[in-house]
């Protein structure tokens, strides 16, 4: 017997969302130093300052 139908949906999930993130190609880095948030707006990390600051 196999795992109940819920976990091998999540498992399913999870994998999917891994294989996209890892074959994810960012096309700048400004979009890699960003996050999204719960409202699905992009916006600058809290730590580190802004994308757009010196390094």
């Amino acid at each position: 017997m196999g795992p109940h139908p819920a976990v091998a949906a999540i498992r399913l999930a999870v994998r999917r969302v891994l294989h996209d993130i890892l074959t994810e190609q960012p096309s700048t880095i400004d979009e890699t130093s960003r996050v999204l948030v719960g409202d699905g707006v992009s916006r600058a990390p809290a730590t580190g300052g802004t994308p757009h600051s010196p390094t």
